[in-house]
């Protein structure tokens, strides 16, 4: 019988202290603070959401992202949403695995991020704007006060049959950059030879470039400001391995024939005379800035006399 008390108050004991256990375990769970989500959705003003993950994410696991993000998926379609853009933090690329097996497809990436996107109906084709496919590049034809235009020769060229080639200065648009900024910029970098706007010459689109981007190209016409009728030349060795102030009778000498195919070292194709032509005697398109929320430059063709 003493065995038997001592049995029950032994089991008698252990349920107290499994209930406490509990009760602490419990108390415990309550007291601490509910994680921060992974996911910040914003659902925007066309029927769709906009999701990215929190700086503060990269320590979480990929698994908890997966249900955060289909919680949030479900979440979306019973709202109506259709379609969904994810960006998620370099510092979370782990999870892009995981958002591609919820459907979401890549729509573009930056150094700091990724972008997906997901079109919910299965019985219309998405409308989600592709990202930007067309590169800008723009030429300069820089006159300086002796009517001379500067001519440079590339260090290296893009291909060898122009190695050498006198060509106009210029490259490609950086983000933000209007065309005269970018020229000017490549100018004073490459020759040290600083000018300002004239008016736009001329512009040639083409396609499935580099990256199957398509290629605008914009010429310039820029005026050498300063003192000196004639402003010296400081190369950039890194970009180039020639430059120089040419008259128009010069540069006309060097421009080969339309049906020329042999190197171009030293001479001047003529799709550049065209546009050096051009600029020296034909109309010229002027821009203008537009003041408002969000300037922009606006070029508009001479008005017919």
């Amino acid at each position: 019988e003493h065995a038997r008390r001592e049995e029950n108050m032994w089991s008698f004991a252990s349920a107290a202290l499994g209930f406490l256990a509990e009760c602490v375990s419990e108390s415990a769970t309550a007291a601490a603070p509910a994680p921060e989500p992974l996911l910040l959705v914003k659902y925007d003003r066309y029927g769709g959401a906009e999701m990215e993950v929190s700086a503060s994410a990269a320590s979480a696991s990929v698994g908890r992202f997966a249900l955060e993000l289909g919680t949030a998926i479900e979440a979306a379609q019973a709202e109506g949403k259709r379609g969904l853009w994810l960006k998620v933090p370099i510092a979370c690329a782990a999870f892009a695995g995981a958002a591609a097996s919820h459907g979401f497809h890549f729509h573009h990436a930056q150094p700091e991020y990724v972008l997906l996107t997901r079109w919910l109906p299965i019985d219309m084709a998405s409308p989600l704007p592709k990202y930007a496919f067309t590169q800008i590049g723009v030429g300069g034809v820089v006159v300086n006060g002796c009517g001379e235009v500067l001519m440079v020769q590339e260090r290296v060229s893009p291909l060898p049959i122009y190695q050498g080639t006198w060509k106009l200065p210029g490259g490609l648009a950086d983000p933000g950059e209007d065309f005269a900024d970018t020229v000017r910029r490549e100018v004073l970098e490459e020759t040290g030879v600083s000018s300002c706007l004239d008016g736009v010459v001329s512009m040639r689109h083409m396609h499935n470039l580099r990256f199957g981007q398509g290629d605008l190209y914009v010429v310039v016409k820029l005026r050498s400001d300063g003192a000196e009728a004639r402003p010296p030349i400081n190369l950039d060795p890194h970009e180039l391995q020639g430059a120089a102030w040419m008259s128009r009778e010069r540069i006309e000498g060097l421009v080969v024939a339309e049906d020329y195919e042999g190197p171009l070292d030293g001479l001047v194709s003529p799709n550049n005379w065209k546009m050096v032509l051009q600029a020296l005697e034909g109309p010229l398109i002027s821009g203008k800035m537009l003041s408002g929320s969000r300037p922009a430059m606006f070029y508009t063709a001479a008005p017919r006399l």
